[in-house]
Parts: C-alpha cells; sequence; structure tokens
C-alpha cells in the first residue's frame, strides 16, 4: 500500500508541474522578433509586452476576430482587421490573462507588461504568426480526394468504340469521335463553332440531349450512348454513326459516369411549387 502511495504521489506532482506549462514563441530564422507558434486549444502561450510597443498576432487566412474576455480589460487595447490583431499595453503594470476568440478557435494568453523594453531586442515579440498543422493535413487530404475524384471522373469507364462514321456537310465532321461504353465523346476543330447536337430515336425524331464541354480535352462529352447523332448549324447538317451499338450504354447505379464514385443527394425541405 505505501508503494503504490509513493507512486501515485509522483505520479500527482508530475501532473502538476505539466499542468501550468506555458507555450513560449521560438524566435524566427530570419528576425528573431518575429516568432511562430503550433496551434493548440489547449496551450496557454506566455505573452511579454512593453509600453509604447505593440504585438502583432497573426492566425489563418479564414478566421476573423469576433471578441476579447480579459482578467483586465483596461489594461489592454486589443484591435483586430480581419485575421490581424494587435495588442498594446495601456498600463505601466499589467499581469493578466485574456483570451481570443474567433469564428474557429479560441486562444489563451498569459499576458504581462513590462515599462522598459530590453537592451537586447532580440527578445521582445513584435509579430507571431499562427501554424495549423491538424487543420494544413486536413485541407491537404481533402484537395488529394477531390483530385482523385476528379480523375476517376475523367478517367475511361471501359473499352473504346471508335466505329463512328459521319455523313452530312463536311464542316460538321468532327476530327475525332469514340464512346467508352457511358458516354460519347466528340472532338472538333479548335477553331469550329460547336453545333446543336440531337440524338436520332427509332422513329427517325430528335431529341435533345445533355452534354457537357471537357475544358481539359476540348471535347464535347453526351453523357449517353446512340446509334446516330445528328448536328445542327443554323441550315448546315450532319450526322454521326456509331455501327457498333447494340442498344445503349452500361447503367452505373452510381449516379455517376464511374462505379468508384457515388453521388448522393441531401434531403430537401422545401415544397414542391405545384403542391
Amino acid at each position: 500500500m505505501k508503494r503504490r502511495s509513493g507512486w501515485w504521489s509522483i505520479g500527482l506532482l508530475f501532473s502538476m508541474a505539466i499542468s501550468h506549462a506555458e507555450t513560449h514563441p521560438k524566435p524566427g530564422q530570419t528576425d528573431p522578433r518575429v516568432r511562430q507558434v503550433v496551434y493548440n486549444e489547449n496551450d496557454v502561450i506566455k505573452l511579454v509586452g512593453y509600453v509604447g510597443y505593440q504585438t502583432h498576432l497573426k492566425l489563418a487566412k479564414d478566421e476573423e476576430f469576433i471578441g476579447v474576455g480579459a482578467g483586465d480589460t483596461g489594461g489592454l487595447d486589443i484591435t483586430a482587421n480581419g485575421n490581424d490583431t494587435w495588442v498594446k499595453p495601456k498600463a505601466l503594470l499589467v499581469r493578466t490573462n485574456f483570451d481570443l476568440k474567433t469564428n474557429k478557435r479560441v486562444y489563451h494568453f498569459d499576458y504581462e507588461t513590462r515599462s522598459d523594453p530590453p537592451k537586447k531586442k532580440s527578445s521582445m515579440i513584435y509579430s507571431i504568426t499562427f501554424q495549423y498543422p491538424e487543420a494544413e493535413a486536413e485541407q491537404t487530404a481533402r484537395l488529394t480526394a477531390q483530385h482523385r475524384i476528379k480523375n476517376k471522373l475523367h478517367a475511361k469507364a471501359g473499352k473504346t468504340n471508335r466505329s463512328y462514321w459521319h455523313c452530312g456537310h463536311a464542316s460538321m465532321r468532327p476530327v475525332e469521335a469514340y464512346d467508352d461504353g457511358v458516354q460519347t465523346h466528340l472532338r472538333f476543330n479548335a477553331y469550329a463553332e460547336f453545333p446543336a447536337i440531337f440524338v436520332e430515336n427509332e422513329d427517325q425524331t430528335e431529341a435533345l440531349i445533355n452534354f457537357h464541354i471537357d475544358p481539359d480535352e476540348g471535347e464535347v462529352v453526351i453523357h449517353r450512348i446512340g446509334h446516330r447523332f445528328v448536328l445542327r448549324r443554323g441550315d448546315l447538317v450532319g450526322c454521326i454513326e456509331n455501327r457498333q451499338f447494340t442498344g445503349g450504354g452500361r447503367l452505373m447505379t452510381t449516379g455517376t459516369v464511374n462505379r468508384d464514385v457515388v453521388r448522393e443527394t441531401q434531403a430537401n425541405d422545401e415544397a414542391a411549387i405545384n403542391d
């Protein structure tokens, strides 16, 4: 029992020692008065100010100042603009704590002022820039995921069919036509005007189709496979015939053109106009 009590006492003393630890901004490499601090919501940052000098706090780009709470609000002058905040003492002797609140985070400071600046100005703090490794890692992961999805959406969905033939006016002829089993791709001359595109039904009537322009490839991407497409521009008419058409493209249950990318829709609380 005594041994257990002894170990417990050492653990208590250790926890008391680290519970009052403070973060001291480290001097910058270019100028020691411009410093950096890695943000931690549980850290208390030690900050010493000098009469006649202000300290600049540079927060994240997407942060905006909301307010401040301090034990001695009358001893500090705190101003802010966007993600920039400036702290300046208004009295000779100030010893207090304050919390800086933004739209995203709360920063804790232990603050005191001294009347005379030190002879070694490099020990003073003119500016603190905060770093956010976790937020930066999340942003990198998010951008990587977006890039991966974009690559999947632009990837060929399957075997390429290039058995396409053109008829009609020569100016309506694309320089390339193929499908990947899900969508039809048409690429026209770089200086050509895109025509209106219709799909020809079995009864030889024409219907509008959904398509988009791929700016990276310079292609018209038709969101389906068809036997014959009709191209019109003014009085000019052309057609594109898929001679390997077997009755439509593959059906994707993901809601996209790629089986690995799933489209999710959110519920809408708005009522329909005709209800």
